[in-house]
């Protein structure tokens, strides 16, 4: 069994470690557990009513465990009880450096990185033991694309959060022949690297007019998602349209459009490879954006999120 016991980032960050455990519990068929999911839990049926948030690597039905049969969810006191004790113990266990303890733990320094097809996490598992693991690079993009269609189907939405989508993207292809999503991220990112990827409206603006050139004799529409306030003046002359409005709805829908474009970040990195649609990634106010080509492999989207 693996055991997912440290949290981080927001909803990008956690989806991305999740999705490459998930095809690590595959592959190797095991169990996966994510308490520290849990903020995240009620977004998606599979993890909604399970304490765990537990994936069952090999189960062809890959029902997960539930906390009760009268459909009842976990309370967020209880999720946050159970990823913070399993925290704390998988820490603890670590600095004792007892090697008599009935589960194994790996735990990563920052930058570090496990290679999940390599030696050092596959004896783990074959250990016998459950393995805690705390680190942010658990990663195999092998494996993640191997497992892709697994992944893809244990974070469907419900089929409320589904329909807003449908709706979003259904109502932004009318009458445009390509629909370009736009991930207008500020906030934390005032701060991140030194606001190296705090764009204003100005410069989505810039980017939005040069894709729009490339398609010549084609009708260009942009579906915006931000939880920003934009100035609607700076996108004059542009064909917008607004995103659901809700954290995984903008990023579902994101996953529908033809081409995405926004600051590094997982979150379209996510939407990119759910969708398994080209990204490009904004680096610099003075970058300029060039539209991939349907056979360029090297602008799809990455999965090394």
């Amino acid at each position: 069994m693996l055991v997912i016991a440290r949290r981080y980032g927001q909803l990008g960050n956690r989806l991305f470690l999740f999705a490459h455990l998930i095809a690590a519990a595959e592959h190797y068929g095991v169990e996966l557990r994510n308490p520290c999911f849990s903020e995240y839990a009620d977004l998606f049926p599979s993890t909604r009513q399970d304490l765990w948030c537990r994936y069952l690597g090999g189960s062809p039905s890959n029902a997960a465990g539930r906390i009760g049969n009268d459909g009842s969810h976990p309370t967020r006191r209880q999720r946050n009880a159970v990823s913070h004790a399993v925290e704390i113990t998988t820490k603890a266990l670590y600095l004792s450096g007892l090697r008599r303890v009935p589960c194994q733990v790996i735990r990563l320094a920052k930058d570090e990185s496990c290679d999940l097809l390599g030696d050092r996490f596959g004896d783990a598992i074959r250990c016998g033991r459950p393995v805690l693991l705390q680190g942010w690079r658990f990663r195999s993009d092998q494996l993640l694309m191997q497992h892709w269609a697994r992944i893809r189907d244990f974070f469907k939405l419900d089929d409320v959060s589904q329909t807003h989508v449908n709706s979003s993207v259904t109502a932004a292809r009318q009458g445009c022949d390509v629909l370009v999503g736009v991930h207008i991220r500020r906030g934390d990112y005032a701060n991140f690297m030194g606001g190296r990827y705090y764009f204003d409206d100005a410069c989505y603006a810039r980017w939005m007019w040069e894709i729009q050139e490339q398609y010549p004799g084609r009708r260009v529409r942009f579906l915006v998602c931000s939880n920003e306030t934009l100035d609607e003046k700076c996108f004059e002359g542009l064909s917008l349209s607004r995103g659901p409005g809700s954290a995984v709805g903008d990023l579902y829908a994101l996953a529908e459009t033809d081409l995405m474009i926004g600051p590094p970040s997982t979150f379209t990195g996510w939407a990119g490879f759910i969708g398994q649609k080209p990204r490009i990634e904004l680096d610099s106010q003075a970058a300029s954006v060039a539209v991939p080509s349907p056979c360029d492999g090297s602008r799809l989207a990455r999965v090394a999120c």
